[in-house]
């Protein structure tokens, strides 16, 4: 584990990062900004993997487009609070007997079969309809 000073300065960096990332999302338009990363499975085989379409969606969901995030990628809205969620029980310490239950519930072998299943599910289906 790391002592509390390095602890704070990866909590401070990476808060950093995070404010740049969400300030740059909310300013240029990846569809309007050639220089935003493109997907390398897309730009090779044509096909939109799970990810296609986050960039776009976080840009329309900084601006309160939800319909439009939806659009470009529907797993991008329950994907963010379940990794907010595990990054929550990832960084604290001391965890109570129901937060155990439910970090076992979330993340446990079986949700990630679940989760496994929904993102291959997700990936076919938006590349048949």
């Amino acid at each position: 584990m790391l002592t509390g000073h390095l602890r704070w300065l990866f909590i401070g960096l990476g808060a950093g990062i995070v404010s740049l990332l969400i300030y740059i999302y909310y300013k240029y338009d990846p569809l309007q900004s050639a220089w935003f990363p493109k997907c390398p499975f897309k730009t090779f085989t044509g096909l939109d993997c799970p990810g296609c379409g986050s960039q776009r969606a976080i840009h329309a969901l900084l601006h309160g487009d939800f319909s439009a995030a939806v659009r470009y990628n529907a797993l991008l809205l329950p994907f963010i609070p379940y990794v907010l969620i595990g990054t929550i029980f990832q960084w604290k310490q001391n965890l109570t007997a129901p937060m155990l239950r439910w970090r076992r519930i979330l993340y446990g072998e079986w949700a990630i079969k679940i989760v496994a299943t929904v993102i291959l599910l997700y990936f076919i289906g938006r590349n048949i309809y």
